[in-house]
């Protein structure tokens, strides 16, 4: 299962648009940032939406931007 990193106020923006309950599956580091496993299918799904130098982070927060009907920063 592939790991994804992510800040925390990434983390908490991911959950605070889940659907249902959130299940947190993801690990805190010591730098602050979390480890989360996410689904091969999700990973795919990344990475096609994934431009030129940008991290899964990167990715992850223009996801959703796009979702709020914001502009990507």
């Amino acid at each position: 299962m592939p790991l994804i990193r992510m800040t925390d106020a990434t983390y908490t923006a991911l959950a605070r648009l889940a659907i249902g309950t959130f299940r947190p599956t993801g690990q805190r580091q010591a730098d602050g940032t979390w480890l989360v496993p996410i689904e091969q299918d999700t990973w795919d799904a990344l990475q096609a939406k994934r431009l030129p130098g940008e991290t899964d982070e990167d990715v992850i927060q223009r996801a959703i931007h796009q979702h709020l009907g914001r502009r990507p920063s």
